[in-house]
C-alpha cells in the first residue's frame, strides 16, 4: 500500500506503474496530476534556456539558504502540528539542501509528470482520492476526479475546509487522511470494496 501528498503523489504512481505486483492498494492526498508529453521520454516543452536558468536559479537560492534564506520559510505555524514535529519540520526546511532538493524536484517535475502517467489503469485495486476543498479550482477538482477514476474499486473525497497542506499538517484533516490510509489497508486485507 502506498500513499502520496502532492509531488509525492505522481512516484506513488510511477512506482505502482513500474511495479505493479508490488502494489495492492494507493491513496493520493491532493496529488498532483500526471501528464504525457508530446513524445515518450521527451519532457514536456519549456522556453529556450529555461533548464539553464532555473538551475542557476536553484544554484543562487541554494547559496541564499546557507546564509539563512531559507529561515524565512519557518515562520510558518505549520497547522497543529505537535511542536516536536512542528520544530523538526522547521529546521529541515531551513537547510540549503532541503531547499536545493525541492527546487530540483521542480526542475523535474515535466519527468515525474510523464512517469506517473505510465499508471493508465489501477483496476480494481483500491484507491482513495482526497482533494483540498479550499484553494483549487476547477481544473484541479476534474484532474482529481481523473485520478480516482484509475480503478473501478475508489473513493474519492473532497475535504471542505481543508488546504492543500492542512491534509498532512492539520490535526483533524490529518485524521481523514489517516482514515483514507486505513481505509484502503481494510480493503487491501479484506477484499471488500471501499465506500465512495
Amino acid at each position: 500500500m502506498l500513499a502520496g501528498h502532492s509531488f509525492g503523489g505522481l512516484y506513488v504512481r510511477a512506482f505502482a506503474a513500474r511495479y505493479p505486483g508490488d502494489v495492492a492498494g494507493m491513496v493520493l492526498v491532493d496529488s498532483t496530476a500526471a501528464a504525457t508529453a508530446t513524445k515518450p521520454g521527451q519532457a514536456a516543452p519549456a522556453g529556450r534556456g529555461s533548464g539553464d536558468l532555473i538551475a542557476r536559479v536553484s544554484a543562487l537560492i541554494s547559496t541564499s539558504a546557507r546564509l539563512g534564506l531559507g529561515r524565512l520559510f519557518t515562520m510558518s505555524d505549520f497547522g497543529t502540528l505537535p511542536p516536536r514535529s512542528r520544530d523538526e519540520v522547521r529546521s529541515s526546511i531551513a537547510t540549503a539542501a532541503t531547499l536545493r532538493s525541492t527546487i530540483d524536484e521542480y526542475v523535474q517535475a515535466n519527468v515525474a509528470m510523464e512517469q506517473a502517467a505510465l499508471l493508465s489503469d489501477f483496476a480494481d485495486k483500491p484507491l482513495f482520492v482526497l482533494t483540498a476543498g479550499s484553494e483549487s479550482d476547477a481544473a484541479w477538482f476534474a484532474k482529481q476526479r481523473d485520478m480516482a477514476a484509475l480503478s473501478t474499486n475508489s473513493a474519492h473525497r473532497v475535504v471542505e475546509g481543508a488546504t492543500h497542506d492542512a491534509l498532512i499538517a492539520d490535526e483533524g484533516y490529518a485524521a481523514v487522511t489517516t482514515r483514507a490510509i486505513l481505509d484502503v489497508v481494510a480493503a487491501v486485507r479484506s477484499g471488500r470494496r471501499l465506500d465512495g
